[in-house]
């Protein structure tokens, strides 16, 4: 017997994370892993099935059924958009803000309204490309859309006491389930304005690069960042089932 069990002391977890974002961020590897070991017709195809592009939903083409997936793929790409990743780069950072962002909304909201309300911020990023590249023959790919909605929840109770690290420097989901900040308290909290002035950013930065990387008129998804991040803001007190803060005025 040890003596933390002894003194009925429990040793953090080395590695916090509950299974479902792990699983998720292993889905997002294999997926990539697949895509790469197919045959170039496969895995375009694949592509295609599963990335979001916002020419199937023009009336005046006919490119929903052309496309493969078909008319199936017309909604489900909404969603499947968020497992293809661009490139192995984009996925080591994607992957690593799932874990951090996705261990701590899982352990706030519970596995299944984690995986639905990620669904639903995916779909809002999905729906804001549709809005600006409207009849596009473009594919749109990432898990921009719902990062950003899992960011947009984590704001409401991640950086409560400072860093987001603090929180997981405590075994278990307990840090994550105290009551949550209003969004204006949260707005006050100057961790919060410092995470949010990145990820504007980051979402200037993926809106602006194929000017400057490629010096020609690119398509970029930041549209997914701030769709997905506007449908997390609306969405979170509707999947939070933990105790919410009040303002004394």
């Amino acid at each position: 017997m040890s003596l933390n069990s002894r003194n009925n002391i429990d040793p953090p977890a080395a590695f916090n994370v509950p299974l479902a974002p792990v699983a998720l961020t292993g889905l997002l590897v294999a997926v990539q892993i697949v895509r790469a070991v197919l045959p170039s017709a496969w895995g375009n195809w694949v592509d295609l099935a599963l990335a979001f592009v916002p020419a199937r939903y023009d009336p005046a083409t006919d490119m929903a059924s052309a496309l493969p997936g078909g008319y199936v793929a017309s909604i489900t790409s909404f969603v499947t958009t968020f497992f293809l990743q661009s490139d192995p780069g984009t996925l080591m950072i994607n992957g690593a803000a799932l874990l951090v962002l996705g261990a701590a909304v899982t352990w706030r909201f519970g596995t299944w309204r984690f995986l639905g309300f990620t669904a639903l911020c995916t779909v809002g990023g999905s729906i804001a490309c549709l809005l600006v590249y409207w009849g596009r023959p473009v594919a749109m790919v990432g898990a921009g859309g719902g990062l950003a909605g899992l960011f947009a929840a984590a704001i409401h109770f991640l950086f409560k006491g400072g860093s987001p690290m603090n929180a997981f420097r405590v075994a278990g989901g307990s840090a994550f389930r105290k009551p949550a900040w209003t969004l204006r308290d949260a707005l006050a909290d100057q961790n919060v304005r410092i995470w949010l002035a990145v990820f504007g950013f980051i979402t200037a930065w993926n809106a602006v690069s194929p000017f400057i990387l490629n010096g020609t008129q690119g398509v970029a998804s930041w549209p997914a960042n701030i769709g997905g991040f506007l449908a997390g803001l609306l969405l979170f007190r509707f999947f939070d089932k933990q105790p919410r803060l009040r303002r004394v005025v």
